[in-house]
């Protein structure tokens, strides 16, 4: 996640809380492939929180593309909600360029650490 300073952890970017419709899709590690319409909860410029019921596993790659628009782009899977937790349905996936491109919100650059 980054440094912390104090108690709270350093962040690359802010987080803007959403509810963007996406579609997910990708294939499991037995080879099955999925589709979910679910959404997106955070974005920030680098990722987004995503809430799902697919099991997804950090390292997987997974298709994000936002219900209402024409582009997706292929996501890291970087974190996943324990299932006995309030996390529990959450996962983070981070995009390797960035999460402008994908879903039309640019964020300014960053003047200092985000927490």
């Amino acid at each position: 996640m980054g440094k912390t300073t104090s108690s709270l952890p350093v962040r690359r970017s802010a987080r803007v809380n959403v509810c963007c419709p996406v579609r997910i899709s990708g294939v499991l590690g037995n080879d099955k492939p999925y589709v979910e319409d679910t959404r997106v909860v955070t974005l920030s410029k680098f990722g987004a929180k995503l809430k799902t019921r697919i099991p997804l596993q950090v390292g997987m790659k997974v298709k994000v593309q936002p219900i209402l628009g024409e582009t997706s782009g292929v996501f890291n899977v970087v974190w996943v909600g324990r299932e006995d937790s309030p996390r529990a349905g959450e996962t983070g996936v981070e995009h390797p360029q960035g999460t402008a491109a994908v879903f039309g919100i640019s964020f300014p650059e960053s003047t200092g650490p985000a927490r």
